[in-house]
């Protein structure tokens, strides 16, 4: 279905405005039980407009979403609207059948149209996991904007390392912004509000379903020109989101790992099955089409200075321990590619921390969180 076709007029909503009519009975039907993204689009050709469609809907008699309701939840969560429609939605969101009919966002909504790779991965990510989507990322975000999902593990590490650099970014959120997933991001959200575009196609207060997973993930696909998978179990998200991109003839470029580590069975298997094999920022250029040569890799340890800056302080040195560890094992070379201390340090710290009942040393000898 062409969607340009449709003669709508629109206006866009933000915080502080009031909406128009059009806008709040588009909000409405997309929000009527029942009513998905084919369904509200197969309404909206019958019936030519929202307006008229919501007459021949099965309505919740409750007042939830009359205009008051809706006007004041998105002032509330800060939250502006573009509809599908608008020129400054996404076109490749546009040609799709499952094109959302309204998204809610915060942020600079001109990035929906800029050219986006999307970094996925592992919520319990390795460290050397995160380290090869830090460097990825803060390279790649020189040229193309980067999308993620905002999870925990590679999506957070993507994120953050463009962020950190001064780039854009945009994050696809699965549920409305009064209920921010994972909870702990909060700052990383309004970090990227503040800097990027976070967006997401449930309305605030909409209560959290696990079908608006597959919802977001098929978004960050839509956006995205290419896809970037770093540690994927085989029965994973990241490996669903993969295949639907395989799906919707997206480029999945995989980063390659130990076939011991069970994070990349299913980056393996999709490298097996004729993936292309990625590494670095370059390779990714390269398989896109891109001409661009990176000339100078950004550096992407960002504890290089840690050593002189902690004048070897032991305490200094535990912390920063910490700070790397999860209930993931790590091993003592993941720490010291991502700190820079020297295996002495590191050994000497991690003893202490034993000792205090905050390290937990794994029958091979990697650490973990107590």
């Amino acid at each position: 279905m062409e969607y340009n076709d449709i003669e709508i007029y629109v206006v866009v909503g933000g915080p502080s405005e009031m909406l128009d009519d059009n806008t709040l009975d588009w909000i409405r039907l997309s929000n009527t039980n029942g009513i998905g993204s084919r369904k509200f689009w197969s309404l909206i050709k019958y019936y030519k407009t929202a307006s008229e469609a919501l007459k021949h809907v099965s309505q919740n008699k409750s007042k939830v979403f009359n205009k008051i309701f809706i006007e004041k939840f998105l002032h509330n969560n800060k939250t502006k609207v573009i509809l599908a429609t608008d020129n400054h939605f996404s076109d490749e969101l546009k040609n799709n059948y499952y094109c959302p009919p309204v998204l809610y966002y915060r942020g600079d909504v001109s990035l929906l149209n800029k050219t986006k790779i999307a970094i996925i991965g592992a919520r319990n990510s390795s460290i050397s996991g995160k380290t090869i989507a830090n460097a990825i990322s803060k390279n790649l975000s020189c040229y193309f904007t980067i999308v993620s999902g905002m999870a925990h593990g590679i999506d957070t590490s993507a994120l953050t390392s463009a962020l950190d650099i001064g780039n854009q970014v945009v994050a696809v959120l699965p549920f409305g912004f009064d209920n921010v997933y994972p909870k702990d991001n909060i700052k990383l959200f309004e970090r990227i509000a503040e800097n990027g575009l976070v967006v997401t196609s449930v309305f605030p207060g909409k209560p959290p379903d696990p079908g608006m997973f597959h919802v977001r993930n098929r978004i960050l696909v839509l956006l995205s020109k290419g896809i970037v998978v770093i540690e994927a179990a085989v029965k994973s998200g990241t490996m669903s989101t993969a295949n639907l991109a395989l799906d919707l003839g997206k480029e999945v470029m995989v980063v390659p790992g130990s076939p011991l580590d069970s994070r990349y069975y299913g980056s393996n298997l999709l490298i097996k099955n004729g993936a292309p094999l990625v590494q670095s920022a370059q390779d990714v250029l390269d398989i896109i089409g891109s001409n661009t040569v990176i000339n100078h890799t950004l550096d992407v340890n960002s504890n290089n200075n840690f050593v002189e800056n902690t004048k070897n302080n032991s305490r200094d040195i535990c912390s920063v321990i910490l700070s790397k560890l999860s209930t993931v094992p790590t091993t003592i070379d993941e720490l010291v590619l991502e700190t820079n201390l020297s295996v002495s340090q590191i050994l000497s710290a991690v003893s202490e921390l034993v000792l205090d009942g905050k390290v937990i040393k794994t029958p091979s000898n990697a650490l973990v969180i107590s």
